[in-house]
């Protein structure tokens, strides 16, 4: 029994063309329909009670989606909203959003959302195995746990008191002599008794990567990215910051950097 998926989308060559995102993905995966309207999906739900992972644009041709919601029940269904506006984020929370994802969609995101999926321990492939339904209600609320798992602060030493510095305060980290520091936007730095790699496990990865062996940047600490000899780059911050070297990303690495800043 193959798993379902549904799209929503109102423009056909953006329909189609995840269509064929999903399934070269996922050849396990069959997208059972693609609709256009409010009301066709409204219907779609009433009619079809198995679970069902929703691939669902927010603004559809007689509609915003959320007017689904009201006059149908998806609490058994997964959500990824797929939008070229970022202003309804909060409200795609309110339902059982797995996903958010800005158009157009890259097969990256994509593949973080059946990782989400899968490390929620509700991966798909035990629906395709098993022909109990999965509960998605309990699915969604587990990969919103999974999200909020990240560090919102971290305690540092002064002196003989202690100071919370928030995430988000954060410009980067970097490792000097064997010494982990977390510079904020301000170029203050605090050691932290954390190594590289156990800090990639704590920050959000929409927000912080990890450049080399030395670096992990905040997405909004970087100004630009230019390119270096042999394929490598260089990341530029935003000006004031400053650090003891420059910045260099390897050329294996450079194409996943610059698929992470262009989202």
């Amino acid at each position: 029994m193959n798993y379902k998926a549904l799209i929503v989308e109102d423009e056909p060559l953006l329909s189609r063309a995840l269509r064929k995102q999903i399934e070269n993905l996922r050849p396990d995966i069959t997208v059972d329909d693609e609709l256009r309207t409010v009301e066709d999906t409204v219907k779609w739900l009433k009619n079809n009670p198995e679970p069902a992972l929703i691939f669902m644009d927010i603004q559809l041709a007689d509609g915003i989606c959320f007017s689904i919601f009201d006059q149908a029940d998806a609490s058994n269904k997964a959500i990824v909203f797929t939008t070229a506006y970022n202003e309804y984020a909060i409200e795609a929370f309110d339902v059982n959003s797995v996903a958010y994802l800005l158009k157009p969609i890259k097969t990256e995101d994509l593949k973080k959302v059946f990782a989400k999926l899968e490390k929620a321990s509700l991966a798909i492939d035990q629906q395709i195995a098993s022909p109990k339904l999965i509960d998605y209600s309990r699915l969604a609320e587990e990969v919103t746990r999974h999200q909020n798992r990240f560090r919102k602060r971290f305690l540092v030493a002064k002196a003989d008191a202690y100071k919370q510095i928030p995430v988000e305060d954060i410009a980067f980290f970097m490792v000097e002599d064997k010494i982990t520091m977390a510079v904020t936007f301000k170029n203050r730095q605090h050691i932290i008794d954390w190594t590289l790699s156990d800090l990639e496990e704590e920050l959000n990865p929409d927000d912080f990567l990890r450049m080399n062996r030395q670096f992990i940047i905040n997405l909004n600490a970087i100004d630009r990215v230019e390119n270096y000899f042999n394929s490598k780059l260089i990341i530029k911050l935003v000006p004031g910051l400053k650090t003891p070297e420059r910045i260099v990303v390897s050329r294996e690495k450079a194409t996943m950097v610059k698929n992470w800043l262009d989202r």
